[in-house]
């Protein structure tokens, strides 16, 4: 099956559906870290939920779920640009024992001060914009009811997820009500009970049905009767936006005397992406080099003609 995304609108209730099944991108993350079961199956389904609520915004950039744990999962994240690109990442303590079938809470929010973190971070910064972040605790018992929450309180949308991952797949499906604009034709369409019946619809899904049925195959069998307007599929797929240029700014902003301390212990600094499992190394040549690159840039900003 093709990564597919979908949008779907259903106008006599006011609603719009995101559709989601991954398996080569998912296949992609869930192998560049070997994770327990219990951790790779709540991966799984934060990336499918960043995937239906990147779709569900215009906006040039990346949305960034987080979430941060008090269990031993300290910290979750997935990540979807605008061209649907997709990455993640897990970050366990040392040495953690994990159960098979390890819950929601006993992962990430055990003590009850586990936060979920949504981040938009355009992709054209302007000058001292920084990225919107939005937080709250987690609530629930699953990635699903937090966002749910999260988007109750934060974005005043009603919004039902379904989400689940296994080994060899990622889904979700994100139902929302949008504003019933009003108008003779908007009246003449509108279903006070549509919303209901959606809701009623999602609450069918399970597990099996949804990793295991093809886009085109699943959106017909849930909605067959809701009269539904489909929009373009998209396409998914796994993106790391790393480089070595970006490593290399990262341990400027450690200063030359960390470098140096680094160096002293190792002759080469290794630098491993944690999304893609990319290596990157640098020498002490290389570090020198980053360092005259910096001195350099600056000492021609400080000679920099003045026009008057």
């Amino acid at each position: 099956m093709t990564d597919t995304l979908r949008t779907l609108i259903f106008e006599h209730a006011s609603a719009r559906a995101q559709m989601v099944h991954l398996t080569d991108t998912w296949r992609t993350i869930a192998t560049s870290n070997q994770y327990p079961p219990a951790v790779q199956q709540l991966l799984g389904q934060l990336v499918a939920a960043s995937a239906v609520l990147s779709a569900s915004l215009k906006f040039e950039g990346s949305l960034i779920l987080q979430i941060q744990g008090d269990g031993p999962v300290r910290l979750i994240v997935a990540e979807c640009n605008s061209r649907l690109g997709l990455r993640a990442t897990v970050k366990l303590i040392e040495n953690a024992a994990i159960s098979e079938n390890a819950s929601f809470q006993e992962l990430v929010n055990q003590g009850g001060k586990g936060m979920c973190v949504i981040v938009l971070d355009p992709r054209n910064r302007l000058p001292g914009q920084v990225p919107y972040q939005g937080i709250v605790p987690l609530l629930g018992t699953g990635v699903a009811d937090a966002l749910e929450a999260y988007m109750h309180s934060s974005e005043q949308l009603e919004t039902r997820l379904v989400l689940n991952a296994n080994s060899d797949a990622a889904a979700g499906l994100m139902i929302q009500q949008m504003p019933n604009h009003g108008g003779k034709s908007s009246e003449n369409l509108f279903d006070p009970d549509g919303w209901n019946r959606l809701l009623a619809l999602a609450n069918t899904l399970g597990a099996d049905e949804q990793l295991g049925t093809p886009i085109d195959e699943l959106s017909n069998r849930l909605f067959w009767e809701e009269s539904a307007a489909k929009l373009s599929d998209r396409n998914p797929h796994f993106e790391c936006s790393c480089s070595r240029e970006k490593v290399g700014k990262m341990l400027l902003g450690l200063g030359p005397a960390e470098m140096s301390e680094a160096l002293e212990e190792n002759p080469v600094i290794e630098v491993v992406c944690d999304f893609c499992g990319t290596t990157y190394h640098f020498d002490r040549k290389q570090c020198d080099e980053l360092i005259a690159a910096t001195d350099q840039l600056e000492a021609d900003k400080s000679h920099k003609p003045t026009i008057h």
